[in-house]
C-alpha cells in the first residue's frame, strides 16, 4: 500500500516538470536525425580538416546545448515558482487555426530544405527570412527589410568573404545563373 502512495507522490512530484522533459526530449530525438544524417556526407576535404560535415556537427552540438540550457531554466523556473503550469493549461485554449499556424512554422525550414537544392542557397534564403517573419506575425516593411539585410549580408560575408564555403547553387539554370551572379558580386574588391 505505501509502495503505491510513494509512486503517486513520486509521478505528483514530476508531473510539473513531464512537459518541459518531454520537450527536451522531442528535440534531443530531433537532432539526434540531424546528426545521423551527417554521415552519409562525411567527406574529406583536403584545405578543411573537420570535413563536409563539420558545420552541421556544430550545428547539432548547438542545438543539443540550446534544447538543455532550456530544460534547465525551465525547471529553475518551475522550482522558484515563477510558473504556474496547472493554471497556464486549464486557461489557455489553443484553437485550430492556432494549431495550424504552429505547425506551418515547425515545417517552414523543412519546406527551406526542400527547395535551397532547386533554387540555390542564395536565392532562397531572402525567400526563407522573409517567409518565417510574415508566420511569425512581422508585417511592417521596415523590420522585415532591416532583418533580411542583416541575416543575408553577414551570410554572404561569412560563407562567400571568409570561408568561402560553397553553398548549393541550384539545379534549375536561371537560378543557378543568379546565385553565381550573387556570390561574384558578394566577391567584388577581394
Amino acid at each position: 500500500m505505501s509502495q503505491s502512495i510513494k509512486a503517486n507522490s513520486m509521478w505528483a512530484d514530476f508531473r510539473p516538470y513531464a512537459r518541459y522533459v518531454a520537450e527536451w526530449c522531442f528535440w534531443i530525438v530531433l537532432i539526434g536525425l540531424y546528426f545521423q544524417q551527417t554521415a552519409y556526407f562525411d567527406e574529406e576535404i583536403s584545405n578543411y580538416r573537420f570535413g563536409a560535415s563539420g558545420w552541421p556537427k556544430v550545428i547539432a552540438f548547438a542545438a543539443l546545448f540550446g534544447a538543455t540550457f532550456q530544460l534547465v531554466i525551465q525547471i529553475h523556473a518551475l522550482r522558484a515558482g515563477l510558473t504556474d503550469d496547472d493554471t497556464e493549461v486549464e486557461r489557455i485554449q489553443v484553437t485550430r487555426r492556432q494549431w495550424l499556424h504552429r505547425i506551418v512554422i515547425f515545417c517552414w525550414p523543412f519546406v527551406f530544405l526542400y527547395i535551397t537544392p532547386i533554387l540555390g542557397a542564395y536565392v532562397s534564403l531572402p525567400v526563407f527570412i522573409v517567409g518565417f517573419l510574415l508566420l511569425l506575425g512581422v508585417y511592417r516593411i521596415k523590420p522585415i527589410a532591416l532583418v533580411l539585410l542583416i541575416v543575408y549580408g553577414l551570410t554572404l560575408l561569412i560563407f562567400t568573404r571568409f570561408f568561402f564555403v560553397a553553398l548549393p547553387l541550384g539545379n534549375e539554370y536561371i537560378f543557378y545563373d543568379i546565385n553565381v551572379a550573387i556570390i561574384e558580386f558578394a566577391r567584388i574588391g577581394r
